[in-house]
């Protein structure tokens, strides 16, 4: 066996919670990432761990994919995730700190194991840091609006399935709504609203344009 190592970071303008609970929204890869994944099924969940399954493609492979992905918080501010396939086995650790009341960093590494000699090694790592840098930039730049768009109006008093009270009774605004941080909590596992525990939930369309969270819908 050998293993291929890799490490990305990158900074976000929205506290760690929220992108913990990006991660953990699983029902948003087949819409926000509906050119990297096909279909998507909660396997099963509770508490702080969830067991996925993933029809995926990625950019550089071409043939689709089904992984199955065991993920879990090793502590708030580190999450696992374990991708078993039929001939890798791929191990992620997400690091997640705060650098300011509104801002973080995550830190992830990769660790693709494979059952070849170890002479592949040199030759295939660089190859695999490219790889996983080719998946990861896109996504992220998929789900940073998304991000920033939930933190926006978690300030102004979101809730999830229930929206924006003083919007929904149709009436004024607050003066104090959104003058003071709002703590995001990560609450574990996510709660869904499509048949994605038992069924799974496919890409509704084949084609599809980028809308809903792009600065012109502000």
């Amino acid at each position: 066996m050998i293993t291929l190592y890799s490490k990305i970071e990158q900074d976000m303008d929205c506290p760690m919670e929220v992108v913990i609970w990006n991660y953990w929204d699983r029902e948003h890869l087949t819409g926000t990432h509906y050119l990297h994944y096909s279909n998507v099924r909660v396997v099963a969940e509770k508490d702080n761990w969830c067991l996925t399954e993933l029809y995926l493609k990625h950019p550089l492979i071409p043939f689709n994919m089904v992984s199955r992905v065991f993920s879990y918080m090793e502590n708030p501010e580190h999450m696992r995730s374990i991708h078993l396939g039929k001939i890798m086995h791929l191990e992620q650790d997400f690091h997640f700190s705060k650098t300011a009341p509104e801002a973080c960093k995550v830190f992830l590494e990769q660790r693709l194991r494979l059952p070849l000699p170890k002479l592949f090694k040199k030759l295939l790592e660089p190859i695999w840091r490219k790889l996983t840098l080719k998946w990861f930039a896109p996504v992220w730049d998929e789900d940073a609006p998304m991000r920033l768009r939930r933190w926006k109006v978690w300030q102004l008093g979101f809730k999830d399935f229930s929206g924006i009270d003083y919007i929904n009774q149709k009436k004024k605004k607050p003066e104090d709504r959104g003058s003071t941080l709002r703590h995001h909590p990560v609450d574990l596992p996510i709660k869904s609203s499509t048949p994605i525990m038992n069924e799974g939930w496919p890409r509704l369309f084949k084609k599809s344009v980028e809308i809903g969270y792009g600065s012109s819908a502000d």
